[in-house]
């Protein structure tokens, strides 16, 4: 069975978040998340970027956001 990958943008545009679907038995969860402006990408566990993704869309506009390595 495939999976496709998927990506979208989120935080208007400024991170890009890398997902697989989910297929069939097969749970999805995300790749990678990467900032759009200074190419930095973030990688690690399924939970970790969870957590990461979860930070970025729960933080305020007015609040600089900087992904460490």
């Amino acid at each position: 069975m495939a999976q496709t990958v998927v990506s979208w943008l989120i935080c208007d545009g400024r991170f890009r978040v890398h997902t697989i679907n989910a297929v069939g038995r097969r749970s999805g969860r995300i790749i990678e998340i990467e900032d759009i402006n200074t190419g930095v990408r973030a990688h690690g566990t399924a939970r970790r970027l969870e957590r990461l993704l979860h930070l970025l869309r729960n933080s305020s506009a007015s609040t600089p956001l900087t992904m460490t390595r």
